[in-house]
């Protein structure tokens, strides 16, 4: 996805694929909206996994300022930076 142009909802469902693979404890309803991605299962080692995937589907590199724990703390939080990365603010 060169997603300099990428949509909300493409971004939003691409990211959701790919946090998904990183979670052990997610269920298949798992409210995206309420749930923090710790109690799903992340932690900073697959955090750290979660980025490189991220960049990778995305082509975009990870704001090193923006490594931080809030950062993986919700999925809207983690959406928020990658639509950030892919499309021009």
């Amino acid at each position: 996805m060169s997603d300099v142009q990428a949509t909300g909802a493409a971004i939003h469902d691409r990211l959701r694929a790919v946090v998904s693979n990183h979670l052990r404890k997610a269920p298949d309803d798992v409210d995206w909206t309420t749930v923090p991605l710790p109690d799903l299962g992340l932690d900073s080692l697959s955090a750290i996994d979660l980025v490189i995937d991220i960049e990778e589907t995305f082509g975009a590199e990870f704001p090193a300022d923006l490594l931080v724990r809030e950062t993986f703390a919700t999925f809207a939080a983690l959406e928020s930076v990658v639509s950030s990365m892919v499309r021009p603010a």
